[in-house]
């Protein structure tokens, strides 16, 4: 089927759903998943009350992830948490109705390099506590029906390291051993029995920024779960699609810790630090790995030129750690090898 076969089947389907006639689809970009959104125009009246409305659409061997947005949107407007409006789904199709923001993601504004970066990004770093604080523990929410526990990073460290960036990705599937026991010391690390409402994908493509307002709006938070406070500051502050440099990184850093009080958390310095750090190798490990893996799945190289960067971003806190030296000199070697090609 040609692409524009695909686009008239959709807008047909989709009048028909909807009974509205459609001036125009248009896809727009979206992150490294099965997902796929597109702005829709209508020409005639609907019942949504704007002419523009975002289709996400959800291949249905994933239709869970439609009930996770559902239930955690549901979650997060309670807790008054800015998201932007569901309007209807439909399950057959695997179709969500969303608000259609015009604005730009975060992403999109930080790329046009604008003065006040730094203000915005501290602003952020505030409206991120002030989400943790909203969020509030509650049993039904799906958020907080999972955890990030030594389980779930230890099947990260397998699935998207070992697996897709190793052993698919570089075709070195010989150092499972090396990887996994350096993956169990970081994840009985990070094994934080707390609370801590985690958005889980804290970046700037699955964040709005409204200028006028200078306020957040989050999207892409349906994989949301519990553990640990440092998780989304390293998502944002480590983020692979925005230069950051290491000097104010680390003023986002200790702007964070002065909120962890507020939760009744009393890390040292010394042991707050290393939080950060393991958190940043098991973060940009998981994103070096699921690069690889949307490069297999998919066959799109739209972000294997990330997977370098993401190894960097690792590598430069696991060469504090002697413990790591192995698994160090193991991914120095591979990231060297992809830098040569």
């Amino acid at each position: 089927m040609t692409s524009s076969e695909t686009y008239l089947e959709l807008r047909e389907n989709l009048s028909s759903f909807l009974n509205a006639e459609i001036s125009q689809i248009g896809k727009l970009p979206g992150g490294a998943s099965s997902r796929n959104y597109y702005r829709i125009d209508f020409s005639s009246p609907t019942y949504f009350p704007d002419n523009t409305v975002l289709l996400m659409s959800i291949p249905l061997p994933d239709l869970a992830m439609m009930d996770n947005y559902m239930n955690v949107d549901y979650y997060l407007k309670r807790m008054h948490v800015p998201t932007p409006r569901l309007f209807e789904m439909n399950r057959s199709q695997g179709w969500v109705f969303v608000e259609f923001k015009h604005l730009p993601t975060l992403e999109q504004y930080m790329h046009n390099a604008p003065p006040n970066k730094e203000d915005v990004y501290l602003k952020l770093i505030d409206f991120m506590a002030e989400m943790q604080h909203k969020c509030k523990m509650e049993a039904h929410c799906p958020a907080f029906q999972r955890r990030f526990d030594h389980e779930k990073y230890m099947f990260e460290f397998n699935f998207h390291v070992q697996k897709q960036l190793l052993s698919f990705y570089y075709n070195q599937p010989q150092h499972e051993k090396v990887i996994l026991q350096f993956g169990d010391t970081i994840s009985t690390f990070l094994d934080i029995s707390f609370p801590m409402f985690v958005h889980r994908d804290f970046q700037s493509s699955n964040l709005f920024y409204d200028e006028k307002s200078d306020s957040f709006t989050i999207i892409d938070f349906q994989d949301a779960r519990f553990g640990s406070p440092v998780y989304d500051l390293v998502s944002i502050a480590w983020d692979s699609y925005i230069d950051q440099t290491d000097e104010f990184r680390q003023k986002m850093v200790e702007a964070y810790r002065n909120h962890l009080k507020e939760f009744g958390i009393k890390w040292e310095a010394e042991e707050y630090q290393k939080y950060v750090d393991y958190s940043i190798i098991q973060r940009k490990l998981h994103d070096a790995g699921a690069f690889a893996y949307n490069y297999r799945r998919f066959g799109s190289k739209k972000y294997v030129g990330y997977i370098v960067s993401a190894l960097e971003m690792s590598l430069e806190c696991m060469r504090r750690y002697s413990e790591f030296k192995e698994a160090t000199k193991l991914l120095e070697d591979l990231k060297n090898q992809e830098t040569a090609h």
